[in-house]
């Protein structure tokens, strides 16, 4: 059989391309001279890695999203309130604005939410520093200055506004009504690295049907300016993005308070707490181990969760702010849970203590009593657990976001 010359430029092409490509691949390595050759030693680079919790097991429905889930709920008749959140912690070692926090919520809250009221549609932004001061507030008005549209998120209150759709939304506040001492201007962007969460939802499948339903998404990077009294600065840190809405039907008279965290932690993982108390307070402080309203994520890197549904939140120390009225300053929680679901034992075991240092606080006296507590807290603690055959003990430390709301006696 006679090659041509063509033949033999391909097989020689085809040697040359393969040699370079198993080259690079490892798989060939240049022979070493002798006598007075270097050669370099190859070094097993070992990546401490920190360890992470036992996962739970999260269906795949509680981790889809869609447009018309990020967009607008409350102009079906039976949504009574709808509320966005955006929080962030400027960590970032560039940040301008290195360790402060903040929260940015926008509410279309039901009529009796506010009761005597009249203006049931409610912006929040609040800046916190390092030195304990907290800027901004919160401003409701007429029904109507809350606007909303759908698909994806597109929220406009006044001058201020949110748009976007999974996995990036900008935030824009400006709005001189919130702080009349000082002057802020935030521009924000939000970009989420997985899926979000649903913390509760009516519905197995299209949760966007939920009359009742919750979802965020954790871990987000938040790059942006802020501005500050005529000052402007580049931030960067992690957010957490927060969507929920719920039924007419869910009145005051029903949610006596609720407390709710997010937290990031030194060593990388993010948390959410959130405690709804359905009954009065007084009553389900004392049972809030056993009521089930609540949920707790702990996860590392977004994507896998270890979640306790029943857990205890126990307000340690509480500071007056109307009547017999106390607003908690400190809180404890503790978690276990002693088999996966495979039935394996894995002594699961959190425990945090949480304090607030720096809040805003608003309170509606007559006729709403309805009054509501926004800051950062720092928060420690340990986690532990056994995997059959090492046992792990970890130092949990760092900060977040808290809100706490009760309805006043």
């Amino acid at each position: 059989m006679k090659i041509s010359k063509v033949d033999v430029f391909i097989i020689i092409a085809v040697i040359v391309i393969a040699a370079v490509f198993f080259y690079k691949a490892g798989y060939l390595t240049p022979p070493s001279k002798e006598g007075g050759g270097i050669t370099t030693p190859q070094q097993n680079i070992t990546e401490e890695r920190i360890p992470t919790p036992p996962p739970s097991l999260i269906p795949a429905s509680r981790r889809t999203i869609t447009a018309e889930d990020e967009g607008c709920h409350y102009k079906s008749v039976l949504v009574g309130r709808e509320w966005w959140y955006f929080t962030a912690a400027f960590n970032d070692e560039n940040s301008e604005l290195k360790d402060w926090s903040i929260a940015v919520s926008f509410n279309h809250m039901a009529y009796g939410d506010l009761f005597g009221e009249l203006k049931p549609d409610a912006l929040l932004v609040t800046l916190y520093d390092t030195d304990g001061n907290a800027y901004g507030g919160l401003v409701n008005k007429k029904r109507g200055t809350l606007d909303a549209a759908t698909p994806g998120v597109d929220v406009t209150f006044d001058h201020s506004w949110v748009q976007g759709r999974y996995p990036k939304w900008h935030v824009h506040v400006e709005d001189k009504d919130i702080d009349e001492k000082h002057e802020i201007k935030i521009d924000l962007d939000y970009f989420a690295h997985s899926f979000p969460i649903w913390t509760y939802d009516t519905r197995l499948l299209n949760n966007s049907k939920s009359k009742l339903a919750n979802y965020l998404f954790i871990g987000c990077t938040v790059t942006g300016t802020v501005t500050l009294d005529g000052r402007t600065y580049i931030v960067k840190g992690t957010g957490t993005h927060e969507h929920a809405w719920s039924p007419v039907y869910v009145r005051r008279s029903f949610i006596d308070g609720w407390d709710w965290f997010h937290i990031t932690l030194d060593n990388g993982w993010q948390m959410f707490i959130s405690k709804f108390y359905p009954t009065p307070q007084s009553i389900t402080s004392k049972v809030s181990k056993i009521q089930p309203f609540g949920t707790l994520l702990i996860t590392p890197d977004g994507e896998t969760f270890t979640e306790f549904n029943i857990f205890d939140l126990q307000p340690e120390q509480r500071e007056k702010v109307f009547l017999f009225t106390k607003f908690p300053t400190r809180f404890t929680v503790s978690a276990k849970r002693t088999h996966n679901i495979l039935m394996q034992r894995i002594d699961l075991k959190l425990s945090l203590d949480i304090s607030t240092d720096n809040t805003y606080q608003q309170v509606w006296k007559f006729p709403t009593y309805v009054g509501l507590k926004v800051g950062t807290c720092k928060v420690k603690g340990e986690i532990s657990w056994t995997d059959g055959e090492k046992d792990y003990n970890l130092d949990l430390n760092g900060r977040g976001t808290t809100w706490t709301t009760r309805a006043l006696p």
